[in-house]
């Protein structure tokens, strides 16, 4: 255990904050700077993530002043004590800092070695009744969290020392998906485990990164389902938590690479994720670039009034959008879009009827809601649905359209089985994607286009067989099938019965 005070600086004069450092021996007086900022906003961040004991701090300073950081300081983290350091002209400023907590003041012009080191005891003083002393683990934890957000002189050997063993995994999480972030802290600190086989260390960054650094003695094939366990209880209270886990390193110095890697990799990932709450590395989808939308058949069909159709375009560019992975904000983005531009055209197409605002309110307000991949589905598949039944109260005709669209697909495949006719032909003459044309077969032919284009070609050759003299090969042919094998296998599996012997049984 090491009985030390930690302090941070805070002056935009970067001879005053050097000044300062070399002012005093601080460990030799039981004092250690753990940072320094140049105005009071870098300085909260730095609070955040330093927790310092006192904070000596200016008072003119651009960004935030010293007087409205001693506001915050008071408010948000009452156990930080501070000091200010002034000029003579600034007695308005010190007085209010005061008000705000000051425990002392000090003047710039005067500022000795004697009179500095009276001011931090007599704070050290107010800190022994309720200070405890601070662990190894939690100035190790101060030192971690520092080289993780880029403090490049940071060294990292009592890391190392601590932790013995030399197989490291990182586990990373987002703070900002904690709705008590204290608590998700204490977790992470008070975890427990083996030390004769684990050890660990917890971050927390300023940056909203937090985590453990992990020790094996040996490479660890279950660390997964053993974070799992450990971490259960926290997963009851935060349904949203979500932690990666890095691959194995072997070297402290891998350290930042891996940490840089984890963050980048664990972007936006969470909402694919919604039943797992620890991921490793490998198991992290490789996210897409935004697909483009076809604004021009989107916006033809609402310009036609025909906004079914426009629905449909909305439903295919989801379906290939997420079935690429893209990410969960250019997914919402595009929804945001997309739906934006179809109500609006619908409450101008249908001036008195309310209830395409009311949706476009309740999407839009919904939309930066959904944290998971299924709650997102779920909404488009909603707003689809709810959009086509408004339609079809306002207007029952509005059915015929897709019937009509239904036959004029069997009187295409009809009027061409006879070519090298295909699935993507037929998606493309009919200006739908592949997999939405896909779908809708199977929704409405209870079948797959290719079955479909068999049952077509089929008939029309057992009907050749009974009326036309020609040949099973040109029958073949004529059928779609240039494969004569091919055809009388098909046949046979569809009548149970070769070509030939059905012709002959069959032909009067």
């Amino acid at each position: 255990m090491t009985n030390v005070i930690t302090i941070l600086l805070v002056d935009d004069e970067v001879a005053i904050r050097d000044g300062l450092k070399h002012l005093l021996q601080w460990e030799k007086f039981g004092f250690h700077i753990v940072g320094e900022a140049e105005n009071g906003k870098i300085a909260l961040d730095k609070i955040i993530e330093l927790q310092p004991d006192i904070v000596i701090t200016d008072l003119i300073m651009p960004e935030l002043d010293g007087l409205e950081l001693s506001k915050i300081i008071q408010e948000q983290f009452p156990q930080i004590h501070f000091l200010v350091l002034s000029s003579y002209d600034e007695f308005t400023y010190v007085s209010e800092s005061f008000k705000n907590g000051a425990v002392d003041y000090l003047l710039k012009p005067t500022l000795t070695k004697e009179n500095l080191l009276t001011a931090l005891n007599k704070i050290a003083t107010k800190l022994a009744a309720t200070k405890a002393t601070v662990s190894e683990e939690e100035v190790l934890s101060q030192t971690l969290n520092r080289y993780l957000v880029g403090y490049k002189e940071t060294d990292l050997s009592p890391v190392a020392n601590f932790l013995t063993y030399d197989c490291y995994q990182l586990v990373y999480t987002n703070t900002i998906w904690y709705q008590d972030r204290d608590n998700l802290q204490r977790v992470l600190n008070e975890l427990t485990f083996d030390n004769t086989l684990i050890k660990s260390l917890a971050y927390a960054t300023s940056n909203d990164e937090a985590g453990l650094l992990l020790a094996f003695r040996n490479v660890q094939p279950n660390s997964q389902t053993m974070l799992m366990k450990k971490l259960y209880s926290l997963r009851q209270i935060e349904a949203g938590s979500f932690f990666t886990l890095s691959e194995p390193f072997f070297q402290i110095n891998q350290l930042k690479k891996t940490f840089s890697q984890l963050k980048a990799g664990t972007k936006e990932q969470r909402f694919y994720f919604k039943h797992h709450f620890i991921v490793e590395f490998n198991e992290l989808y490789m996210l897409k670039q935004r697909e483009r939308f076809d604004t021009k058949k989107f916006l033809r069909a609402i310009l036609n009034n025909d906004f079914l159709l426009g629905i449909v375009r909305i439903e295919e560019f989801f379906n290939e959008m997420i079935l690429s992975f893209s990410s969960a904000s250019d997914l919402k983005q595009q929804a945001s879009n997309i739906f934006y531009t179809l109500l609006s055209s619908l409450e101008e197409a249908y001036p008195h009827e309310d209830s395409f605002s009311k949706l476009k309110t309740y999407f839009l307000n919904q939309i930066g809601k959904m944290s998971y991949l299924e709650d997102f589905s779920a909404l488009i598949l909603t707003m689809n649905d709810q959009i086509r039944q408004i339609l079809q109260q306002q207007n029952p005709r509005l059915d015929i359209k897709e019937n009509e669209l239904i036959t004029s697909i069997e009187r295409y495949i009809r009027d061409n089985y006879q070519s090298d006719l295909s699935l993507a032909r037929l998606a493309e003459e009919f200006h739908f994607s592949y997999n939405y044309l896909s779908s809708f077969f199977s929704a409405h032919f209870k079948m797959t286009f290719s079955d479909y284009l068999n049952t077509v070609r089929l008939e029309a050759a057992r009907k050749l067989l009974l009326t036309s003299n020609d040949n099973l090969s040109e029958i073949s042919v004529a059928a779609g099938y240039s494969d004569l094998s091919y055809f009388s296998r098909l046949f046979k599996r569809e009548y149970h019965v070769t070509p030939s012997v059905y012709r002959r049984e069959n032909r009067l």
